[in-house]
């Protein structure tokens, strides 16, 4: 772990944002013995809770919840194996129907700490019945598939509306190097697109300031930074499996998320290359698809930030164009979905007002312009980075043909009230017209 940073666990200090950040997560273990310090972390972060609830899918329970729960027991702990169901034969969802039922498991049996195994779902599932019953909780990762390990925010599907619940970080983050290093390819690939996400959130972030005079942390917005050397310099080092590749982006998922806590919102971490991922999801079960990782998803979505962020910064001089007024009912498919993503869409009329007015001002533009284009990456490095790490770099690596991807990237951004790079493309006439040559550039 970096010790600089490692100073901040569990403290609350003073940034060079003006602002005063808190950290609650106090301990993050990574290395060989992270399971086997989960005892006595207990014992220092909660003043010697006794009943203890894991929770694990069948998946993480063989590679890492068993163990987990019985050292606790062999060390004295009151120990309930809690097992998060598969649906229809497939990994669990995190959604609102199986939070209820994990809600209903852990509350019966009345534990004073949640220690959850897994990644991405495990721990969210964990994370949102631990806060909404009071309770702490830490977790064990399985996986660099993902950045919500540390991060206090949950995005679950709640009746079927991908939706963002603030809850509360773990207190502590463990892992075991070796477990992280087997997990499957696809997770880990699925973490790397989590991550180089980073860069066009990160310009996202920036944009909203300059636009919408929204709040921004430097500090926050290049957290893992130091890290990047070490898995970026050369991705392919990921898909060979070398140990300081994964290494630096598990360390780098574990600071994005801790990012994310400081500020209080996913800005740092989540701009509109997730809501490609989001959308893909939300409308899987109306149509009947599957939907891929949400790493490996957000992937795509960088790339076509990418892409989008290489177009508009080819703008001299941008003329302002008038996004549709209503969104596009008929497609969401599902008329309580479609009054969700309506009442965000009409929520960002006013930011769209706002937006427009600064576009106008040619002075503002130019300085827009300056500031974005040193953080974004072109999308012909960003597409190589994704073959090399073997992540999804075309729709039809996450099972969507050219036509269904071209309709997620048309409606993204009518599903959150946020500005996002696709909102700027729509405010600047480079959407709907170039999704056709954007798809076929950078997606078939």
């Amino acid at each position: 772990m970096d010790k600089e940073l490692g100073r901040l666990l569990g403290t609350r200090f003073n940034c060079e944002c003006g602002r005063q950040h808190e950290l609650p997560v106090r301990e993050f273990v990574y290395e060989a013995g992270a399971i086997e310090a989960l005892g006595p972390l207990i014992e220092r972060c909660t003043g010697g809770v006794r009943r203890v609830a894991v929770v694990a899918d069948t998946r993480t329970q063989a590679v890492g919840g068993a163990a987990v729960g019985d050292m606790l027991a062999d060390a004295g702990y009151d120990v309930e194996s809690i097992l998060i169901a598969d649906v229809h034969d497939k990994s669990p969802k995190c959604d609102d129907e199986t939070f209820q039922t994990l809600r209903r498991a852990i509350g019966s049996r009345k534990p004073h700490l949640v220690v959850a195994v897994g990644s991405g779902v495990v721990n969210d599932l964990s994370k949102w019945v631990s806060f909404d019953l009071g309770l702490p909780y830490m977790v064990v990762a399985t996986a660099a598939s993902m950045n919500g390990y540390s991060a206090a925010n949950v995005a679950p599907t709640v009746e079927g509306v991908k939706t963002l619940i603030e809850a509360r970080p773990p207190l502590a983050v463990l892992a075991r190097p070796t477990l992280i290093a087997a997990a499957p390819a696809e997770m880990t690939a699925a973490g790397f697109g989590d991550t180089i996400a980073k860069f066009f959130s990160r310009a996202d972030w920036v944009t909203n300031t300059l636009l919408l005079d929204e709040y921004y942390c430097p500090f926050c917005a290049c957290l893992i930074e130091r890290f990047e050397h070490l898995f970026l310099t050369r991705p392919a080092d990921i898909a060979e499996g070398k140990a300081e590749a994964i290494d630096g982006l598990f360390e780098a998922l574990f600071w994005a998320g801790v990012a994310m806590t400081l500020v209080g919102t996913s800005a740092p971490a989540s701009g509109g290359e997730h809501l490609l991922s989001h959308t893909l999801d939300m409308v899987a079960d109306t149509r009947g698809w599957g939907h891929d990782l949400h790493g490996r998803q957000v992937g795509l979505g960088t790339l076509l930030a990418a892409a989008l962020y290489d177009r508009l910064l080819s703008i001299e001089r941008p003329t302002v164009a008038e996004p549709p007024a209503q969104i596009d009912r008929p497609w969401w498919a599902n008329e309580r979905i479609a009054d969700a993503v309506a009442a965000q869409y009409q929520a960002k009329q006013p930011v769209y007002r706002l937006a427009a007015e600064r576009i106008r001002d040619g002075r503002f533009w130019e300085s827009l312009r300056g500031c974005i284009g040193p953080i974004v990456i072109a999308p012909g490095r960003i597409r190589q980075w994704l073959t090399d790490v073997g992540g999804a770099a075309r729709a039809a690596d996450v099972g969507r043909t050219p036509d269904e991807f071209r309709q997620a990237i048309l409606h993204a951004h009518e599903m959150r009230k946020r500005f996002s790079i696709i909102d700027f493309a729509w405010l600047v006439g480079i959407l709907p017209g170039a999704v056709d040559e954007i798809v076929e550039q950078w997606f078939v």
